[in-house]
């Protein structure tokens, strides 16, 4: 419904004659009201309920604010005014003529408008009362529509904090990364950019931020590619693949043991000699540091003799200066962090040869137990093969026949040894016999024949009976209950396939046959006169022929109760009759 109306504006032809102004509407909504308006609260120029009444020289009513725009409207215009109600009751211009400065506050209709029945026009809400009263509850509903400060976007005055804290796009959120405040819609947006956003390596996937990512990619991915430092190997792999190249042979481990043994004393030496040396010693380590750590594992104990006979052409000086004791220092420095790198390198060859260990122990156990498991598994393989098969343990005894066809509700089946059955039948040593499951369709009802040779209950030793019974299904839940149709049973004619025997019935919603299995099966309900014995041995070969009996059943679901029933499974119906 609508809150607000537009009034036509009436443009006189000529540019002299007076103009009828409207506005947009500034009353209540008709809506409010429990019954239909009467004229005389309606405002004469919105059209609607009178909000504020004043009254004017011709009589009708106005509200306070069309009272103010049409006041505006004579300012612009400088045009004659005409009261819009007059002009429809075709009063005479001269009296129709308005005046706003003239129009003065209508007291009369205030009192009358305080007893109007009137109710809430916003979706939802359901207050009721009078005018008087609605005039506050207009401010109060929290079903009142209200307009979004941020986003423009109408949503209940209720909902309207809710809206602003948690929902609307252009609210104040900060960063999750960073702390930064911006406009919600915006965030992704910086986010792309945003210096502390974790991102995920694209070697180890282990997430970082992203100013650290390129710094994390050389330094610490234990994916980052690294090349072996012993001079003959120059083998390059990821890091943590170090472990099988150290341990690939014996005789390589070996060799990188010796290569990080040999370096490691050698620096030994040469951080020995500087802090004895003379400054021409501290000349001659500064000219060899570069080469030593090559030459360590090659020749041995030469780079001594080198930083010895240094020693021995510096000797003639007695004293070094403070630039030959800041190099000097900051040698030993230098000696110092490699000495210790060469310690943690050992370090971490020793822990990966005790993982390495652990790890050929943990996999020759877990090999062994599967070695274990596979023999189990084997043994019991054997017994389950040595295991006599009983057929008869597998399938109901009183199952028989045959199934040609099942499906979509339509049911073919044979009857062998039809003479040995009945014979059966006479003695109560087998009185029935069953057919095989079968289902009403590919997610249909699943149910099975029962057929009596020599007649069931009062029809004993007179008739065929034959029987329908439900039975517990997969589909059970999907199915409409009680199970409503109507079955057909029909005895071939083997003859002349002309003349069969055909016989129906309906199934009764309040029959306990028919109720959705508790059980495995239910009990059966059908036809106890299929056809007289009598019947069936007049017909010679007609109905039995070389000792087989042919039945069809159709089962026919296509009853207006059962298409009610499964026109109520469809979620459109279901949406569609909720409250």
């Amino acid at each position: 419904m609508d809150l607000q109306a537009d009034s036509t504006v009436e443009i006189m032809a000529q540019a002299s004659a007076p103009v009828v102004f409207t506005s947009q509407a500034r009353g209540y909504p008709k809506a409010i009201s429990v019954s239909p308006v009467e004229e005389k609260f309606l405002c004469g120029h919105c059209e609607l309920i009178l909000r504020n009444p004043l009254q004017s020289e011709c009589g009708h009513r106005f509200c306070q604010s069309c009272k103010d725009e049409l006041a505006r409207s004579n300012e612009v215009n400088k045009q004659r005014m005409l009261c819009k109600a007059c002009v429809k009751e075709q009063v005479p211009e001269d009296e129709a003529l308005l005046e706003p400065e003239k129009m003065f506050e209508d007291k009369a209709a205030i009192r009358e408008m305080k007893k109007i029945a009137t109710r809430c026009p916003n979706p939802g809400c359901q207050w009721k009362g009078t005018f008087a009263e609605y005039i506050s509850h207009e401010t109060e509903c929290d079903k009142k529509m209200v307009n979004c400060q941020l986003c423009g976007v109408a949503v209940t005055q209720s909902s309207l904090q809710h809206h602003e804290t948690k929902k609307c796009p252009k609210r104040i959120v900060s960063c999750p990364y960073c702390k930064v405040e911006t406009v919600h819609d915006q965030l992704e947006k910086h986010q792309e950019s945003c210096p502390n956003k974790p991102v995920k390596c694209d070697k180890c996937y282990k997430p970082v931020l992203k100013t650290e990512l390129q710094t994390h990619k050389e330094d610490e991915c234990v994916h980052r590619i690294v090349e072996c430092p012993v001079p003959d190997c120059k083998a390059s792999l990821p890091l943590d693949q170090f472990l099988n190249h150290f341990s690939k042979s014996t005789l390589g481990t070996q060799k990188h043991m010796l290569f990080l043994f040999d370096k490691m004393k050698h620096l030994e030496r040469h951080i020995a000699q500087i802090e004895t040396s003379t400054p021409g010693a501290v000349a001659g380590a500064v000219d060899n540091s570069a080469h030593s750590g090559a030459e360590a594992g090659q020749h041995g104990d030469s780079s001594s003799g080198a930083g010895v006979a240094g020693a021995e052409g510096g000797a003639g000086s007695s004293s070094m200066t403070t630039e030959e004791r800041q190099k000097l220092k900051l040698h030993e420095d230098l000696m110092a962090v490699l000495h210790g790198e060469i310690l943690r390198c050992i370090k971490q060859v020793e822990a990966l040869a005790r993982n390495l260990e652990q790890e050929t122990k943990y996999n020759r156990e877990n090999k062994d137990k599967i070695q274990t498991i596979e023999r189990s598994i084997a043994t019991l393989e054997n017994k389950l093969q040595s295991l006599p098969m009983n057929p008869t343990t597998l399938a109901d005894p009183q199952e028989g026949g045959i199934l040609l066809d099942a499906k979509d509700g339509l049911i073919t089946w044979r009857v062998d040894n039809f003479a040995k059955l009945r014979q059966d039948a006479v003695n109560d040593s087998k009185p029935c016999i069953c057919s095989p499951p079968f289902f009403t369709g590919q997610t249909g009802y699943k149910m099975r024949i029962r057929l009596f040779p020599n007649g069931d209950g009062d029809a004993k030793g007179k008739s065929i009976s034959a029987f329908t019974q439900l039975m517990k299904g997969p589909f059970d839940d999907l199915l409409p209950w009680p199970f409503v149709g109507k079955v057909y049973m029909m005895i071939v004619d083997q003859r002349n396939l002309r003349e069969h025997k055909v016989v129906s019935f309906n199934a009764l919603r309040d029959q306990a046959a028919f109720q959705k299995p508790v059980n495995a099966t239910n009990i059966a309900s059908g036809l106890p006169n299929l056809i007289s014995l009598s019947e069936l041995s007049d017909g010679q070969d007609r109905f039995i022929a070389r000792d087989c009996l042919y039945m069809r059943i159709y089962i026919d679901l296509s009853v207006d109760n059962v298409q009610d029933k499964l026109a109520s499974l469809n979620p459109k119906t279901f949406l569609s009759r909720r409250p």
